[in-house]
């Protein structure tokens, strides 16, 4: 085996590791207005969770009501 062949091998070998190293990105559509709509993705399986955590609503809730203090209440 030449220099060359063992170059184009050990190229192969990184690409295939690489493949298997990929993970899975997860995604969700944010809307920048009314009619507007955007795929944000996420490379981390925590920031995937963190912003549907904070993005989703619970009954009639504003999905701002869970990144304000105290849930947006006063007192």
């Amino acid at each position: 085996m030449n220099t060359s062949e063992a170059f184009l091998a050990s190229i192969e070998e990184s690409i295939a590791n690489a493949e298997k190293q990929q993970q899975e990105r997860k995604g969700m559509m944010v809307y920048l207005d009314k009619n507007t709509p955007i795929l944000v993705q996420y490379s981390s399986e925590d920031d995937f969770k963190q912003a549907k955590s904070v993005s989703s609503r619970k009954g009639s809730q504003s999905c701002l009501r869970n990144v304000v203090d105290n849930g947006g209440r006063l007192s």
